[in-house]
């Protein structure tokens, strides 16, 4: 849904300022937008951030390092890469695995604490 496609693109600018993630803002949208598009649970409310914010780290982080430009949504032109955000993604992933095991054990504030290390403090309010 396109309400969920804005958050998500919202998340990972703070994801990308948190953690220097070398991603343009336009970059992060074409990504999103693919990602989103092809996710399994698009339909879902807003409160399945959590498995949403994990399966796009998943879908980035496996991303074939040596891709190097993608079409963006509508205008087709080139968006460039620019620079090794797998890498971030992959840690971002393993955060999130463990935030959800938090907050599935009844540890809703050590969850918070894995969410912030990624996102800062804008997410989850």
């Amino acid at each position: 849904s396109y309400k969920n496609l804005k958050r998500l693109c919202r998340m990972a600018r703070a994801w990308k300022a948190k953690c220097n993630v070398p991603m343009s803002g336009i970059l992060i949208d074409t990504l999103a937008y693919k990602f989103i598009n092809e996710w399994a649970h698009k339909d879902k409310s807003y409160l399945y951030y959590d498995y949403m914010s994990r399966d796009f780290f998943k879908f980035l982080k496996e991303i074939d390092k040596a891709k190097l430009y993608w079409y963006a949504p509508g205008s087709n032109r080139y968006v460039w890469k620019d620079g090794n955000f797998q890498v971030k993604a992959s840690t971002a992933y393993n955060l999130s695995l463990e935030a959800i095991e938090h907050e599935t054990n009844s540890r809703p504030l050590s969850s918070k604490k894995k969410w912030r290390e990624i996102y800062g403090t804008r997410f989850p309010s």
